[in-house]
């Protein structure tokens, strides 16, 4: 039996399609625009705001290759003019990456008695200035190529040792988490999205004489074809029509309303229940009457 209430005037009142909720739409539209821009500050950070860091990390880098570069000069003399560009950067950085390079680098540096100590330490400011390069998308001879060292290693000197703070590295991971942000929250504001316009698609349509409820897909149904109405979602705006044996498209089914994304709908329910099961009012004076 029904325990809400309907306006009257809408059960008496024939409707050809049931308008959508204009809160529920809001409600919608707000939250899509959100995760739209969500989506749309991943794009920014990772084709602009990330890309701007990791440049500037790469640069800081090379001054720090130079620095070391420089210094090396006291173990191979001339290494600094002959070596500090790099013609073929993508091998090289292979090179610098092998496990082994790598790991004997790291212990010559550590290692002042070493008598590559100098050009080790040289070696792994080289990796990291060349890695730097990687994740920006600028390995290349074009920006690996130095033309005069000194010269270029006094113009960086002379712009960081002003420079507020050390940049932050920028890995890879970085980028794919801000490319991920703007996918997920874009796929999310498309589904969205589409499935506002799914539910506009959906008609409801209403007979107020014969209190015959249209549903999408063009079945009817009256309050005679009702064997139960379930509101165990009630509290979500959700309720289920079980339909009798006897109805010719939908017999034995239960039919799933959302009665919060389109207006009337609510009304038009309660009404075909009290047609067809009686008020929560009727119930409570018969059972009055038999006290």
């Amino acid at each position: 039996m029904a325990d809400q209430t309907f306006d009257k005037e809408i059960a008496s009142t024939d409707c050809a399609k049931a308008p959508l909720n204009s809160r529920w739409i809001f409600k919608l539209l707000v939250i899509t625009l959100v995760v739209f821009v969500v989506g749309a500050w991943g794009l920014w950070d990772a084709s602009s705001v990330y890309p701007k860091r990791g440049i500037r990390y790469a640069d800081w880098a090379k001054w720090q290759y130079l620095e070391q570069a420089k210094k090396a000069n006291a173990e191979d003399f001339g290494i600094f003019i002959r070596e500090s560009s790099v013609t073929n950067p993508a091998e090289e950085l292979e090179r610098l990456s092998d496990t082994d390079t790598k790991a004997r680098n790291i212990h010559d540096s550590a290692n002042s008695s070493s008598s590559r100590n100098l050009r080790a330490t040289m070696m792994i400011t080289r990796y990291n200035w060349l890695d730097a390069l990687k994740v920006v998308g600028q390995l290349d001879a074009e920006h690996t190529a130095i033309g005069s060292p000194q010269s270029e290693l006094d113009a960086q000197k002379t712009k960081w040792q002003s420079a507020d703070s050390v940049p932050k590295p920028l890995h890879t991971l970085d980028l794919i988490v801000q490319w991920m942000i703007m996918a997920v929250c874009w796929a999310i504001a498309l589904y969205m999205f589409l499935h506002m316009l799914k539910v506009r698609s959906k008609k409801y349509a209403w007979e107020a004489a014969s209190m015959k409820l249209t549903l999408p897909g063009g079945a009817s149904i009256t309050p005679a074809d009702l064997e139960e109405v379930d509101k165990r979602k009630w509290d979500k705006f959700i309720v289920f029509l079980k339909i009798k044996s006897s109805h010719t498209k939908l017999g034995g089914k239960e039919i799933a309303v959302d009665t919060y994304q389109h207006n009337l709908i609510e009304d038009w329910i309660l009404a075909m229940e009290e047609k067809a099961f009686g008020s929560q009012e009727d119930g409570d004076d018969a059972e009055t009457s038999s006290d």
